[in-house]
């Protein structure tokens, strides 16, 4: 299923931000432009009558003329400064978007069926992941909260994790099930351990402190279209050394 995700309305607050920077960097720079300008048309004029002998001849005065050069700089460099205090007491300038407030990310939500048990009981451990990969509220939680859920059962430092949330239904069934308000439980969750699983235990095929076992369980679907029962089972393996964590799991489970 396709659909579109919502973007936020960045435009505006882009515009926003970035406005005061050039406002203050384009005041800046007339400045520097025009100010030295001025100043040096003044100093120019003053030069020519002050340096005008009785005779009409122009007199030279070097060192006059750098006097006047530096008044010129520092007065030039003192505007600057004037004008950069002044235009950082301006909102604009630190980049505050008058009228938008920031929203806060909301925090993890979680369910109590998705509690992970610290036990050194294999069939607890795998029937607890069971509950949770089949337990779920869209009015409730996200999709990545139910993701993390599953995957903090396994090792962080291997990647058992993926495999952990491999077993939740893809974004595009979740979109799904959040468009009819779906929420699901699970009741009546076994854990029997085959003849297949049997032999490989005892055939020395599996890491220490292996165990697997075959999930059954009817989980309940309440949608605002009416209520589902469905049959779930899968494969789950986990290893206790001696707590538990998840090791692997299917839903290809063969009969």
């Amino acid at each position: 299923m396709t659909f579109n995700q919502l973007r936020p309305p960045t435009h505006h607050l882009l515009v926003q931000c970035f406005r005061a920077p050039f406002r203050l960097a384009f005041a800046v720079l007339a400045a520097a432009w025009i100010i030295p300008q001025l100043a040096a048309a003044a100093g120019s004029a003053w030069l020519r009558r002050t340096d005008m002998s009785k005779r009409g001849t122009v007199v030279k005065s070097p060192s006059r003329s750098r006097v006047v050069v530096a008044i010129l700089a520092i007065v030039g460099v003192f505007a600057l400064s004037v004008m950069f205090v002044v235009r950082s007491q301006d909102p604009d300038v630190h980049g505050t978007a008058k009228g938008v407030t920031t929203v806060p990310a909301e925090p993890p939500r979680s369910l109590t069926a998705w509690a992970r048990p610290s036990t050194t009981d294999p069939r607890e451990f795998a029937i607890a992941y069971a509950r949770t990969i089949w337990t779920y509220d869209t009015t409730r939680h996200s999709y990545v909260d139910w993701q993390n859920a599953a995957s903090v059962y396994a090792d962080p430092a291997s990647v058992a994790p993926q495999v952990a949330k491999s077993l939740l239904p893809q974004w595009a069934e979740w979109e799904q099930l959040q468009q009819h308000k779906a929420h699901a439980v699970v009741g009546g969750v076994t854990a029997e351990v085959t003849p297949e699983l049997e032999a490989m235990t005892k055939g020395g095929q599996a890491p220490t402190g292996w165990h697997a076992y075959v999930i059954h369980g009817t989980q309940t679907v309440l949608l605002d279209t009416g209520t589902r029962f469905l049959d779930r089972q899968a494969a789950v393996a986990v290893v206790c050394t001696p707590l538990c964590r998840f090791w692997s799991a299917t839903a290809q489970v063969s009969r």
